[in-house]
Parts: C-alpha cells; sequence; structure tokens
C-alpha cells in the first residue's frame, strides 16, 4: 500500500494560516510534530498532517467547540492555499468555471493537494449535490474548507453539511448554494 502523501505547498497554506512570521511557541510545537516551516520536505505522511490540523486549532480557536474550530480552519485554510503559487492557479481556473465545474474537478484539485483523496460527485439537483470522499478524517475541515472555495467561485448561501459518515475515513457531504 502506498504511504499517504500532503505535498509541501498544502503544508504551507496549513502554515500560513497560524500568521507569519511563526511565533516562536509555533516553531517549536512544528517541530515537534516533525515540521520545519524554514525547510520544508516534498511531502508529508497524513498523519503529521492531521497533527498539524489539531496543533492548529489548539492554538487559534481553543474557545470555540471542537467542531465550529475545525469549520473555522478548513475556511483559513482556503484562504492561506489560494495565496501559494498552486492555490493561486487552482482559484484563477475555478473563478472562471463556477462552483458547478469545480466541483466536477474536485478530485484532481484534490490530488493537486496529496496522492490519496478520491471524490465522487452525484448531482442531486439545481445547486444540489452529494460530494463523496475517501478520506475526511475532519469533517467540519472539509466543510469549512468546502464552503470557502464555493463562495470564491460566485456561489451564495453555500451550505455544507455531513450527510453520511462511512466506514473508516469516508464522508458524504451536502452541499447547496445560491446563485
Amino acid at each position: 500500500m502506498t504511504e499517504k502523501l500532503v505535498y509541501d505547498y498544502t503544508m504551507e497554506a496549513l502554515l500560513r494560516v497560524l500568521g507569519q512570521p511563526l511565533t516562536a511557541e509555533h516553531l517549536t510545537g512544528l517541530r515537534a510534530l516533525g515540521v520545519d516551516p524554514r525547510q520544508f520536505q516534498p511531502a508529508y505522511p497524513a498523519d503529521t498532517y492531521t497533527q498539524v490540523l489539531n496543533f492548529i486549532v489548539a492554538e487559534l480557536w481553543p474557545q470555540l467547540p471542537r467542531e465550529e474550530a475545525g469549520f473555522e480552519l478548513g475556511r483559513a485554510f482556503m484562504r492561506a492555499y489560494q495565496q501559494t503559487a498552486m492555490g493561486k492557479a487552482v482559484a484563477a481556473v475555478t473563478r472562471v468555471i463556477g462552483p458547478h465545474r469545480s466541483l466536477e474537478r474536485m478530485s484532481r484539485n484534490f490530488r493537486s493537494a496529496n496522492n490519496f483523496t478520491e471524490t465522487k460527485l452525484n448531482k442531486v439537483g439545481p445547486n444540489h449535490y452529494e460530494l463523496w470522499f475517501n478520506h475526511a478524517r475532519h469533517t467540519n475541515f472539509f466543510r469549512g474548507l468546502l464552503t470557502e472555495a464555493l463562495t470564491r467561485t460566485g456561489a451564495r448561501e453555500v451550505s455544507v453539511t455531513l450527510l453520511t459518515l462511512g466506514e473508516a475515513t469516508e464522508a458524504t457531504f451536502h452541499i447547496t448554494w445560491s446563485q
């Protein structure tokens, strides 16, 4: 089985959520997790990425319930990702093609971030989809990420809710919006 890896620019975007420059406490905490922001590795194990997600939630939103903090991190991640070279390219395309086609390209978009995410999209009706992920360990992070991503494509009143949580890390999200 191939090791699940998250690419360096995805980790870079996640760390941008902490703000720049990173504090000494953030640097110490990240290095303890095996991440040196001054010298990124080409890729990181998915478990390391998950640990960094948890670290950032604890650092930035300790007062929020875990679910809400995960949602906020997903939104903040998407904003930070779109500041990276890869994120700028993806954002430029998704703004042009809009929310429907952006959702249709979701597997490709996530494959630019890691080597393991697969999605399946089911159109339920106009501006109404179900999106399955083979690996969505932090479902509220994904809710926030999808909400922010679709909003940036021009969708309004975006709603992303967890429909089902499957075996291991599978999840299906119910997505609606108005235009």
